[in-house]
C-alpha cells in the first residue's frame, strides 16, 4: 500500500487532484478527519444492535457546531499543504483516489494509516458529535493489533505503534473517545487554536517522528 499511496500521489487517479512535489516523498502523513456520514453498520460486529451498540458521536450537526462540512475539508487540506509545503508527503484520503467499490472508508483509513509514517487525525469542534470518533476507534485498535501488521511495524509493540499517532483537537471538543486515545492507546492528544496552530503541532510531531526513526528507537516503514 505505501507504494500505491506514494505513486498515486505523484500521478494521481480516479479524479484526484495532482499534489505538488516534496523532498521527502516516502515519509508519509495520512491526515484523518470527522466525516459527516459513514456506515456505523460496517465498524460494528456482526452481532450487534446499532441502535444500542453505536455511540451518540455517529453524526454531527452543523447547527450547533463551529464548522460547515466544506469548513472542515478545507481545514483538513491546509494542514495538508501547510506540511507539503514544509516537505512532508501528507495527504487525505481523496488524494489516493482508491474507489469505494474496490475498498471501503474505514478500510481504506486502516491501510493507510497501516501504510504511513505519522497519521494525524484533527478534530474541530463540529456541533454536540464527533462523526468519526467511532472510526478513530476501530483505526487504532487494527492499527496496534500485530495482526495484519506487515514489514518492521509488525514486531513493534501496540505502544511504539502509537507513537506514530497524534490527535489535534480544537479546545472546545469533548468526547469519550478522544479521552480514551492516550489513556488506552497512549498516543498523542495536542490543541490547536486555528489552521497556523495545527500546521505548527502536526509538523512537529512529524519532526520527532522523523528523528525517532533516524536516531531513535522507531523503525522506518520501509
Amino acid at each position: 500500500m505505501r507504494e500505491r499511496i506514494i505513486d498515486n500521489l505523484t500521478e494521481p487517479v480516479g479524479g484526484s487532484e495532482a499534489l505538488s512535489a516534496v523532498r521527502r516523498e516516502r515519509f508519509l502523513v495520512y491526515i484523518m478527519g470527522p466525516y459527516r456520514t459513514f456506515d456505523v453498520s460496517a465498524l460494528l460486529p456482526d452481532d450487534a444492535d446499532i441502535e444500542t451498540a453505536a455511540p451518540s458521536f455517529a453524526t454531527w450537526t452543523e447547527d450547533s457546531g463551529e464548522y460547515a462540512e466544506d469548513d472542515v475539508l478545507r481545514l483538513l487540506q491546509e494542514t495538508r499543504d501547510c506540511l507539503r509545503e514544509r516537505g512532508f508527503n501528507a495527504f487525505l484520503a481523496i488524494d489516493v483516489g482508491i474507489p469505494l467499490e474496490e475498498m471501503d472508508a474505514a478500510t481504506q483509513s486502516i491501510a493507510f494509516a497501516q501504510a504511513s509514517n505519522v497519521t494525524v487525525f484533527i478534530a474541530p469542534q463540529v456541533g454536540d458529535n464527533l462523526g468519526v470518533g467511532i472510526e478513530i476507534g476501530s483505526v487504532l485498535e487494527d492499527v496496534l493489533a500485530t495482526d495484519g501488521m506487515q514489514g518492521p511495524a509488525a514486531d513493534a509493540t501496540p505502544p511504539e505503534r502509537a507513537r506514530r499517532l497524534m490527535v489535534a483537537t480544537e479546545p472546545s471538543v469533548r468526547s469519550a473517545m478522544l479521552g480514551s486515545v492516550n489513556a488506552r492507546w497512549d498516543a498523542s492528544v495536542r490543541t490547536f487554536t486555528d489552521a497556523a496552530d495545527c500546521c505548527r503541532l502536526c509538523a512537529q510531531f512529524c519532526t520527532h517522528i522523523q528523528n525517532e526513526e533516524l536516531y531513535g528507537t522507531l523503525d522506518r516503514p520501509d
